[in-house]
């Protein structure tokens, strides 16, 4: 999925690897982590099949040379094959927390109930930086880049997804701790 991210971003502009995880940080961080190490072994990859062209850049301002990766055609090409492919599977879920739920019956009940305070402090902090993000702060993004009005709406989909989607935790969370403290 990370070399899909990757096109993706780069077909709205060039970019470099920093630049990328930069916008990655701030973006689909939320629903999809990749290291900088991963990110730079990606880009090299990507290249190496014909999808991204590189060239380095000397930088005034840093000490150190900036490579910009640019999509090529068979790049576009990739991406667009890949947005017209439809998704026929559910993505498989890997969340930490229910493995350590599943295995708690022998656990002392107050350190589960600690465990699960400390991930509703999480989630809710999740969800307050997804409440404090509006439309309003693509707005400079969107006043250079009018092609992209339409990609902000899709954006603020899966920000909608992020919101619902902490609300739901929080509110099993919830109903997790007062089947515990029944018990």
């Amino acid at each position: 999925m990370l070399k899909y991210i990757l096109l993706g971003f780069l077909n709205y502009h060039p970019m470099s690897g920093y630049d990328l995880k930069s916008l990655m940080d701030d973006s689909t961080a939320h629903f999809w982590h990749a290291y900088h190490s991963q990110i730079y072994t990606t880009l090299r990859k990507l290249e190496e099949d014909g999808l991204l062209d590189s060239e380095e850049i000397e930088s005034e301002e840093a000490k150190l040379n900036r490579r910009v990766y640019t999509l090529t055609d068979l790049g576009r090409k990739k991406f667009a094959d890949w947005q017209r492919q439809v998704m026929t599977d559910i993505s498989p879920v890997k969340e930490d927390l229910l493995v350590r739920l599943f295995f708690s019956g022998s656990r002392d009940k107050q350190e589960t109930l600690g465990e699960l305070a400390v991930q509703r402090q999480l989630h809710q902090h999740k969800l307050d930086i997804y409440n404090s993000l509006s439309a309003d702060h693509l707005m400079p993004m969107m006043e250079s880049n009018p092609a992209i009005t339409t990609d902000i709406r899709f954006w603020m989909m899966t920000l909608e997804f992020g919101k619902r989607y902490e609300q739901m935790y929080l509110g099993w969370l919830e109903d997790c701790v007062a089947q515990i403290e029944a018990i």
